[in-house]
């Protein structure tokens, strides 16, 4: 057999450049992947916010016991998420806030706090309308 060619020795010096090229993109694809899970996830708890607070405000608004809407409005939204309903003239108002740590990462990354909110007319008939 006769020496390599032109076309081998060029294939032989550019063996190494793709394993560079991952070693830098692998961790800004990692990071990238992180980062789009971490707003999927603060995404996530918002909604849960907000359909937590829509519950304790129809709850509250048809008269129902106060243990019963902050149970039903807990169970909807995400985990650790304060409840707060009040009421103003004919309209109930319910407010839920809950913290959002990333990735399950608590103390690693920092933690983000999401709120919603939502009101209801008082349904006739209930007592104090």
């Amino acid at each position: 057999m006769g020496a390599p060619g032109p076309a081998a020795a060029a294939t032989t010096a550019d063996a190494g450049m793709v394993t560079a090229e991952l070693a830098v993109a692998l961790p800004t694809l990692l990071l990238a992947g992180a980062l789009s899970l971490a707003g999927l996830q603060v995404a996530a708890a918002q909604l849960r916010c907000l359909d937590a607070a829509g519950v304790a405000a129809r709850l509250a608004a048809r008269g129902e016991v106060a243990a019963d809407v902050d149970s039903a409005a807990t169970a909807a939204g995400p985990a650790e998420a304060r409840v707060t309903v009040a009421r103003n003239g004919d309209v109930v108002s319910a407010a839920v806030v809950a913290p959002v740590h990333l990735l399950g990462l608590g103390g690693l990354l920092p933690t983000f706090r999401v709120a919603a909110s939502a009101a209801e007319p008082v349904e006739p008939g209930e007592p104090g309308s």
